[in-house]
């Protein structure tokens, strides 16, 4: 690969790694805080939720570091270029589902412009780590809004 070219897939896995931090962190804020009828599936839900994602920063980062740039895991990092909303302590347990589809929708397109990026580059092997991610977060945002019983 090209400098160039790596720079914009490290850039892109940069800009995926900041936003799936917020989105593990307001995992982690709904797991805590969920009340209701479905507080144990969604208590469930979100910790499973969470160790998911927790593995997937994991994997992103060495992703950053195997194409020699530096992951940008710094909480001014992460305050100043995150697209994923942050939430607040509590919210109705609805409110952190929807949260969750709209959160996996910047994800995904996140990853779409990852992907286009590493198939420039010829970068087979983001693209083939990457791919399953875009695959879960659609199907994870599918059974979520069938949970919502909404078209978000």
């Amino acid at each position: 690969m090209e400098t160039t070219i790596e720079n914009a897939v490290v850039e892109k896995l940069n800009q995926l790694l900041i936003n799936y931090q917020v989105h593990y962190q307001n995992l982690r804020l709904f797991h805590w805080n969920v009340k209701g009828p479905f507080f144990f599936i969604l208590h469930e839900k979100f910790e499973e939720l969470y160790n998911e994602a927790a593995l997937k920063i994991d994997e992103v980062a060495e992703r950053i570091l195997a194409l020699n740039g530096i992951p940008k895991g710094s909480l001014k990092n992460i305050l100043a270029n995150a697209d994923v909303e942050s939430h607040e302590e509590i919210m109705e347990a609805d409110a952190m589902v929807e949260a969750i589809t709209k959160a996996n929708l910047v994800l995904v397109s996140n990853l779409g412009e990852l992907l286009e990026e590493a198939g420039k580059a010829g970068d087979e092997g983001t693209l083939d780590i990457f791919t399953s991610y875009l695959q879960e977060l659609q199907k994870q945002n599918w059974m979520l809004k069938s949970f919502l019983n909404k078209s978000l």
